[in-house]
This record gives structure tokens, sequence and C-alpha cells, in this order.
């Protein structure tokens, strides 16, 4: 079954509904470490999580345990791990750009009364996957 829920969604929902506080304390440690452009040291990573050393250092462990970050052996370093990376290439696979993209090409097309073109790159070049004609009639 394919749920609908979004990041969005998951941080409005009501506090009524119960769920699980150590995932939701450790899913910072993990947004701290996506946009990080390189491995980070616990401090760093903490101070970026907004929790204590000590704290992080406790979910950090599991959080290798289970592969979703790694730690460099000789620089003490922490980054996503095998499965943060596994996750990632999933949920890419399951993207539908062309229906990502319907709702910001229709906007792009009222706003500038023009035609939009939808095209994604092969190894021949482009393939122009939609189109959204504008509703101006040509003028010559």
């Amino acid at each position: 079954m394919k749920s609908t829920r979004n990041s969005a969604t998951a941080a409005t929902e009501p506090a009524s509904r119960q769920g699980i506080q150590s995932v939701e304390v450790a899913g910072p440690l993990l947004r701290a470490l996506a946009p990080a452009s390189a491995p980070l040291v616990l401090s760093a990573l903490a101070k970026n999580a907004g929790m204590p050393a000590a704290k992080a250092h406790r979910y950090l462990v599991s959080l290798i345990r289970v592969g979703l970050v790694e730690q460099d052996a000789a620089t003490g370093l922490y980054d996503l791990g095998r499965l943060a990376l596994e996750l990632g290439l999933a949920s890419l696979n399951r993207i539908d750009a062309v229906k990502l993209a319907d709702e910001t090409m229709s906007s792009l097309r009222e706003a500038t009364s023009e035609t939009v073109a939808l095209a994604i790159w092969g190894n021949m070049g482009p393939t122009y996957v939609r189109l959204l004609q504008s509703r101006r009639p040509v003028t010559i």
C-alpha cells in the first residue's frame, strides 16, 4: 500500500497520534547529516540537530547499527550510511517525475500564457514527455 504522507504532513499532524519517540528524536540527526557537504564531527552534528552531544552519540550508535549512519574508524567523523543511500535510491526510483511536474507546468503556463514542455534527458538527448499548449491563439 502506498502512503500519501509527506514530511509536511507529519510535522503538522496532531500530537494525539502515537508514535515512537526515539525515532522522532533521531530524525534531526539524519536531517543534519543530509545537507552536509562532508562528514561531521559529533559536536557539529549534535549542534546542527539541536541536542547535547552525549544524547546525539547514543542515538548515533543505534543509527550506525541499522546502517543509516556510518562513523569513520580513523577520523571519528559521521556520515550517512549505506541504508540511507539505499532508501534514497529506492525513493528516487518511485518518483513519477511527469506527475510531479504537472502542477508546476500548469502554473507556469497560466503565469506566462506560453506553451510549456517537459523533456527528460536520455542517452540520445532530450525526449519530450509532456506538452501543455498555450491557450492563446497563435499570431503571425
